[in-house]
């Protein structure tokens, strides 16, 4: 399981690489223009042995005069050596550092704040870590195409009194405030109703808006988390890998889990829900459940005592519709 405090690590170890690259790039060109133009050495040597000795002065004898005009007599020197540069062939700002990002200087912060760069480095490292990071292209709240969803008036469930598209515009809105207030509510939510009305997608697109800032989202399929969960308990090849996914299920921001009810049913599966959603609750992380199973079909398959705390700890979120699948 990687902690927020490894993905900082892991882009700052690779902002430290792209800065050595930097540096050994600027050494090889430095190295290929002394060797055609000897005279832009001696002018850097120059600017180096002066502003060397102009210090030791303002320093060690205490001479007030001797930084004066210091930088004005560098900027001719750096422009002589442009000059020389273009003479022979080369940019004038062959010499200088290049910077994947000019912004921060490859350095990920401006002014103690996280470049823009930084930030969608850690987006990209979490989507990596997430099993979502093809399923997120296609599915987000930008992509999410509500012209799918019913109008129709004859279409209007008989329960709620809204059409399948005044109510997934509901739904939408709660998705998107739950993101919103996600740092100071952290709660949790399940997704129900027919096979292939989006439930799925509404995940997906909770999941892509909560990695966009910078949080560590995880996605199994019910088959997988339980599959995941058994190997590390019972598994005998690769046990360090499954006991990391285990850490993983337990400790990341947000655990989506798609398609309760799909997996094979047995006491294992039963009290494994129950923990993963006891454990998550209890410890302050959200999980965001999606599932065709009836509340009635959830108590038989998990047992009373986790759907009451489905009950008592998530938001539920029926969408209504017919298979979106049929029109696409």
């Amino acid at each position: 399981m990687h902690t927020k405090n490894d993905y900082t690590d892991r882009i700052l170890a690779q902002y430290d690489e792209k800065r050595r690259n930097a540096r050994y790039a600027l050494d090889e060109r430095r190295t290929q223009v002394y060797d055609k133009c000897p005279g832009i050495k001696e002018l850097e040597l120059r600017v180096a042995r002066d502003s060397f000795e102009r210090g030791k002065r303002s320093i060690l004898s205490g001479d007030p005069d001797a930084l004066n005009g210091l930088e004005e007599e560098n900027r001719k020197l750096a422009a002589q050596k442009e000059a020389l540069l273009v003479a022979n062939g080369f940019p004038a700002d062959y010499l200088k550092l290049r910077y994947e990002c000019d912004a921060c200087k490859d350095t990920g912060y401006i002014d103690n704040e996280r470049c823009d760069c930084f930030k969608k480095a850690l987006s990209k490292l979490l989507l990596k870590d997430s099993n979502m990071e093809s399923l997120l292209e296609e599915e987000n709240f930008d992509t999410f195409d509500t012209s799918l969803f019913s109008n129709d008036p004859v279409d209007r469930d008989p329960s709620l009194g809204v059409t399948p598209y005044e109510h997934i515009m509901s739904v939408l809105g709660k998705a998107k405030r739950f993101v919103q207030n996600f740092d100071n509510e952290h709660g949790n939510i399940l997704i129900y109703g027919p096979t292939g009305v989006g439930k799925t997608f509404l995940s997906s697109c909770i999941a892509k808006a909560l990695i966009d800032s910078s949080h560590s989202v995880l996605y199994h399929s019910a088959t997988g988390l339980f599959s995941a969960l058994e190997a590390a308990r019972f598994g005998s090849e690769n046990r360090d890998a499954a006991k990391k996914e285990e850490a993983h299920i337990f400790e990341c921001d947000m655990l989506v889990i798609d398609d309760l009810g799909s997996e094979f049913y047995t006491q294992f599966t039963a009290s494994s829900l129950f923990n993963v959603i006891n454990e998550r609750q209890l410890a302050g992380r959200s999980t965001v459940i999606s599932t065709n199973l009836s509340f009635d079909d959830i108590i038989f398959n998990y047992s009373e005592r986790t759907y009451s705390r489905i009950c008592k700890h998530y938001d539920l979120y029926k969408i209504l519709g017919t298979d979106l699948r049929r029109h696409t």
